[in-house]
């Protein structure tokens, strides 16, 4: 067996667990992976198998299949158990060749196996085979963990920006926002001014997850900038444009339904550019106004280029206003249907809790398929 020595010389050492009731065979395999610098610790049966293994926490097992006490089979699932995301490879060593025999062995948590008589090239190529795959699986366990970390501190950043207007409770505002990633593409912000007008806006990024975030950051922040003291729309709009040109890449954007709602007089300025129709519904549950995509999306547009009007819209005492992005209408379920403007209607139509019965229709249409997109869904009672 020492002819293949050099199979091993790229990978550190592991401690392995040889597990067979044959005490000459954990004496062969004892010598041959100790000549490969391997550690290595033994047991006798399954049972024993599953005690040495949580006292020794091994990298790699080597598993007989036909024991005492245990066999191999219900060890192999034990340990799977125990080892929960860690990844610790098991190779049976089996004198069984049937298709039924060795289906048993990966059936039962094992990840690769050998028959008796055992072949040292074989042992050794398969010890390597597992080198490399431990190896990969602690480079992408590394890259998980970092990934985390840097999502956390991603999320903790976007969330205090983001979350500044959630300080400012209105009763009038419902909201329902199911991202597709670790964050949403779409963005819900609001703020009352001091003379106690309503900024109201919902925007769509191009993507979703950090990508989005890199759009979604500057916006809320020239919002949450230029709301308290009362801009214009078109000069915030203007100003956002500016910014998301830029820093969003080439090819990203930003759709976007911006409203100003005036309480004294009972009007509402709304443009939308790029999301699907904005509605107001009377207090009997029928469209009363809608508000198409008559611009195109922020971010595109130079700043000399970019020129809005706002669409002027006197509502009544109980009229709803609502805004969602195409994340609703093209959700789809298990077939591949989508939710579709005909369902979202007929549950906007709910006059007790329009958003919740949205929400209820939605959920139960797409079942467990996640969202392909993210799902944004605005309600504002006047």
């Amino acid at each position: 067996m020492s002819e293949i020595s050099h199979l091993f010389s790229s990978y550190p050492p592991l401690k392995i667990l040889v597990v067979d009731d044959d005490r000459s065979n954990r004496l062969m395999l004892k010598v041959f992976l100790g000549r490969n610098a391997h550690a290595v610790v033994e047991a006798e049966n399954g049972q024993q198998a599953i005690e040495v293994f949580e006292q020794e926490k091994p990298d790699l097992i080597l598993m007989d299949v036909t024991m005492p006490v245990m066999n191999g089979y219900d060890a192999a699932v034990a340990i799977k158990l125990l080892s929960g995301k860690q990844f610790v490879p098991i190779i049976f060593l089996t004198g069984l060749t049937d298709d039924e025999s060795l289906a048993h062995c990966v059936e039962s948590g094992g990840d690769d196996f050998l028959s008796k008589p055992f072949n040292g090239i074989l042992i050794g190529a398969k010890i390597l085979a597992m080198q490399r795959i431990l190896k990969m699986h602690h480079e992408l366990e590394t890259y998980r963990k970092r990934t985390e970390e840097e999502v956390e501190l991603t999320q903790h950043v976007f969330n205090s920006v983001i979350g500044r207007g959630a300080r400012k409770e209105l009763a009038e505002l419902s909201k329902w926002v199911l991202p597709a990633g670790h964050f949403s593409g779409d963005l819900m912000l609001y703020d009352q001014s001091p003379s106690g007008k309503i900024y109201l806006m919902l925007a769509d990024f191009t993507g979703h997850g950090f990508s989005a975030a890199i759009g979604a950051l500057p916006t809320a922040d020239i919002f949450f900038a230029l709301t308290p003291r009362e801009f214009s729309p078109i000069e915030i709009l203007t100003e956002m444009n500016r910014k998301l040109r830029d820093v969003l890449p080439r090819g990203h954007f930003c759709a976007i339904t911006f409203a100003l709602i005036d309480p004294a007089i009972q009007q509402i300025d709304i443009l939308n550019a790029g999301l699907p129709t904005a509605l107001i519904f009377d207090e009997m549950g029928m469209v009363k106004a809608r508000f198409s995509s008559d611009h195109i999306a922020l971010g595109f547009l130079k700043a000399g280029d970019f020129k809005v009007e706002m669409t002027r819209h006197h509502y009544s005492a109980n009229d709803l206003l609502v805004l969602y992005s195409d994340g609703v209408t093209e959700a789809q379920n298990e077939s591949g249907e989508m939710f579709g403007e005909v369902r979202l209607m007929e549950a906007l139509a709910i006059r007790e809790d329009p958003l919740g019965a949205v929400k209820m229709s939605l959920n139960l249409f797409i079942g467990t398929h996640p969202p392909d997109d993210d799902i944004s869904l605005i309600t504002f009672r006047f």
